[in-house]
């Protein structure tokens, strides 16, 4: 009896033995079915998502055409998020940030759309327009001056054609946080670096106005009477006569303020204003000499 119960106990081992073998190879089997079967959802996804991507491009490229622009930003912001390795995902960014900006009317999800496209596609023909429209959006929209400073120079250090504008609006940025003096050092900057530009007149006027309100008068003085001897037949030259005649009115020299005023008479683009600081400068005068 003892010699049959051990004979049953070595063959119930070896059953127990054997469908623990027979369930890994199936494991095993199954196991390998599934990568296989997975490896290929995997290359046929990747195969097809470009042409998915294409079919959802044209999609948004038709709702543009139907104006609705709602939509088409929907269709773009997908295409993105979905199939980011797709040929057009840099370009569906850069429309979806235009749509948001010019007829959406949500700058902040604008800002998004190009900064991502800045950071995930650096090499994307498309990239630094994206900066651009960033730093624009900062400046124009979000008044956000300081972020626009650090993204204006970014464009700059990577040789933008357009250099002398973008230096420009840093000197702008810098005057808009009423950093004066920062803000003539960056346009004297453009008049050194783009001798040639046609922002020349207006970098020149600006930082003359610039050390008028920090009040540096005789620095002021030689730099509008720069503007209209260098750029005589510019907007900015009459500009420049007329803060160089504030300039004289503010050192008290009221007779060369009211001559320099009175000379503009017919070609100040702003008859209204010059006749008032005329009619200012007069009864400053005549203040003057009824206290003499």
């Amino acid at each position: 009896m003892g010699s049959i119960r051990k004979l049953k106990k070595r063959i119930l081992k070896e059953e127990l033995s054997y469908r623990r073998r027979k369930t890994s190879r199936r494991l095993l089997l199954a196991g390998l079915a599934l990568v296989l079967l997975l490896g290929a959802g995997a290359g046929w996804y990747a195969v097809n998502q470009e042409r998915f991507a294409e079919r959802r491009f044209a999609r948004a490229q038709a709702l543009l055409v139907e104006k609705d622009y709602a939509a088409a930003a929907r269709q773009f912001h997908q295409l993105a998020r979905l199939y980011p390795h797709a040929s057009r995902a840099d370009e569906a960014l850069f429309h979806l940030g235009e749509l948001q900006h010019l007829y959406l009317g949500d700058d902040q999800r604008a800002l998004l759309a190009f900064l991502q496209l800045e950071k995930s596609y650096p090499e994307s023909p498309l990239s630094l327009a994206a900066q651009r429209q960033a730093a624009d959006l900062y400046m124009d929209r979000l008044q956000d001056y300081g972020r626009a400073v650090v993204a204006y120079q970014k464009l700059l250090d990577q040789g933008v054609a357009d250099g002398d504008q973008v230096q420009y609006r840093i000197g702008e940025a810098y005057f808009r946080l009423n950093n004066f003096e920062q803000a003539r050092i960056e346009w004297d900057q453009l008049l050194a670096m783009f001798p040639a530009s046609s922002l020349g007149a207006e970098a020149g006027y600006r930082s003359a106005v610039s050390l008028t309100l920090q009040g540096d008068f005789e620095q002021a003085r030689t730099r509008f009477e720069k503007v209209f001897t260098t750029w005589p037949g510019h907007l900015y030259a009459l500009e420049a006569r007329f803060g160089l005649a504030a300039v004289f009115e503010e050192q008290g020299q009221l007779i060369d303020a009211l001559d320099m005023l009175e000379k503009l008479r017919g070609v100040y683009p702003k008859p209204e204003v010059l006749e008032q600081r005329i009619a200012q400068v007069r009864e400053r005068m005549e203040k003057k000499r009824k206290a003499i």
